[in-house]
């Protein structure tokens, strides 16, 4: 079970850090992963709880980690190298081959899909914006902090929300994009921006590991355009057994008693996990 603890990794971001999970073998009769992934899988994260983060034991965890990690095992891959990168430069490093699998808790957008392959859904969630305490600024909306001519709010870097946000009027001149969240928090501590646009998971994460310092915009207004997002796991294209082979496992975990179990410690519901359709 993961701890409710916020560790800073000030240190770590932007920097490809590794950590190595030891996996037990797959069971007979299950799939298995291409013979070039079974020594070691290389996955691709970003620094944003619950969906993917370090515990303050160092261990990597979050919604999206589980999955790969649980997929890895039964396809008998070795052991898995995690990778920690900025959220903008995941797609790039896993073209590149530098990464083989993204665990981030990346939407699924037709323009992404364009340059890598998903896995099928694990989780879906809506936009969310992360405020002060008391709000001061009075934000309940993206369109609130669009219309309101002095309101800055932050942005993880190749995000939806800073898109949705431009979409509803938001000047570029008042998104301060940032490569991790600490940097997003970071600012918004120190008043150089009203609030930060993250998904809702997030927003209550981030909101009850800060002591009172943060707080869910509430009641908060979701934009009429947007349309709660579906998070998974993402390939290069050219490795589509790779992704074959863990939607087949993920077909028999996603949505049932052992995926939801492992995701309500961080904040996830019953309705957020995609169930399979039979």
């Amino acid at each position: 079970m993961v701890r409710k603890a916020f560790f800073p990794i000030l240190a770590l971001v932007c920097v490809a850090v590794a950590a190595w999970l030891t996996l037990d073998p797959a069971d007979q009769g299950a799939p298995r992963a291409p013979a070039r992934f079974v020594e070691v899988l290389r996955v691709g994260f970003a620094h944003e709880p619950p969906y993917a983060f370090y515990t303050a034991e160092g261990a990597v965890a979050g919604e999206a980690p589980l999955a790969a990690t649980y997929a890895a095992a039964r396809l008998g891959v070795k052991s898995v190298r995690f990778v920690l990168m900025g959220f903008g430069s995941l797609i790039d490093e896993l073209e590149a081959g530098h990464i083989d699998v993204i665990a981030a808790g990346m939407f699924v957008t037709p323009e992404r899909a364009a340059r890598i392959r998903f896995s099928m859904p694990t989780v879906r969630a809506g936009p969310g914006l992360l405020v002060r305490a008391g709000n001061p600024a009075g934000l309940f909306s993206y369109e609130d902090a669009a219309a309101a001519p002095g309101a800055r709010v932050a942005v993880l870097d190749g995000a939806v929300e800073g898109g949705l946000l431009r979409t509803l009027g938001m000047p570029e001149a008042r998104l301060y994009v940032c490569q991790d969240v600490e940097t997003a928090l970071s600012a918004l501590r120190h008043g150089r921006v009203e609030g930060v646009a993250l998904t809702a998971p997030t927003v209550r994460w981030l909101a009850l590991q800060s002591d009172g310092a943060f707080a869910a915009a509430a009641p908060f207004r979701t934009p009429e355009a947007a349309r709660p997002g579906l998070c998974a796991l993402g390939f290069r294209q050219a490795d589509g057994d790779l992704a074959e082979a863990f939607d087949a496992v993920l077909q028999d975990y996603v949505g049932g008693p052992e995926h939801l179990g492992a995701i309500a410690p961080l904040g996830f519901g019953p309705d957020d996990a995609v169930r399979p359709a039979t």
